[in-house]
């Protein structure tokens, strides 16, 4: 073979090689390999991004991995969080108490395991309610995440409601959108790097009903562009990564 030939193809092999690692940085298939890949997003770095190990999706299509671990600390009680962005969490607690608004975490943490007991759970109950038990399944799936599937796993996700909810509900319903902590919550948890996750008006999208409280953790200035955005993470996610 000539020289000039060899050239050719060792270039040819060297530009597959840098779109093979490119296309795999760019579909990285677990949480660490998306934060290698993320680390190195050069938009990222020029516009300082902070907190990018959490900007990443955790949904049906993409789960996390089975053994994915996460170091946690305390939030509020028993309550906790990712240990990189509990304080934020607290701070955030503090400062709309300084407002005169008091949140109260419901939910915060879980485990892998005790995400399939909810499940399992809440769709017993829709079963002695009345539906089949395909009925009760699917519906159960629309407002409780599968284990590995849900941002409660990863410990980057609130559920937030008033200190007096459960003395009017006996469940979380959208109507936590009329309160005054819905309210502080829309005009402040940007600030701390938190987005309201699932939108009315994304169902089909998220795949997840309207949760106005649930919050989750992205970093500030990626929950600042979503808010502005207006997007659900999974549409802002495709078109900023």
């Amino acid at each position: 073979m000539k020289p000039g030939a060899i050239i050719a193809l060792s270039l040819s092999g060297y530009i597959i090689y840098l779109g093979f690692r490119t296309f795999s940085m760019l579909n990285p298939t677990s949480p660490q390999r998306l934060k290698e890949a993320q680390d190195n997003i050069p938009s990222a770095s020029e516009q300082r991004a902070d907190n990018l190990w959490a900007y990443y999706l955790i949904n049906a299509e993409n789960p996390l991995d089975s053994d994915f671990t996460v170091g946690l600390d305390t939030v509020v009680g028993s309550f906790m969080l990712d240990e990189r962005c509990a304080g934020y969490a607290r701070q955030m607690l503090e400062d709309a108490k300084k407002d005169g608004i008091e949140l109260t975490v419901v939910s915060a943490y879980r485990s892998v395991q005790k995400q399939q007991e909810n499940l399992e759970s809440y769709t017993e109950r829709l079963i002695s309610l009345g539906h089949s038990s395909t009925e009760a399944r699917k519906l159960a799936e629309k407002e409780i995440a599968l284990p590995y599937t849900s941002e409660h796993n990863a410990g980057l996700a609130l559920d937030i409601l008033t200190p007096d909810w459960w003395e009017t509900h006996d469940d979380v319903t959208a109507d936590f959108d009329k309160t005054e902590q819905f309210r502080w919550l829309s005009e402040n948890a940007h600030k701390y790097g938190f987005i309201m996750r699932y939108p009315r008006e994304y169902e089909d999208v998220t795949g997840i009903i309207y949760e106005p409280w649930h919050y989750r953790f992205v970093g500030v200035y990626y929950a600042n562009e979503i808010r502005e955005s207006g997007l659900p993470l999974e549409y802002f996610y495709k078109t900023n990564f």
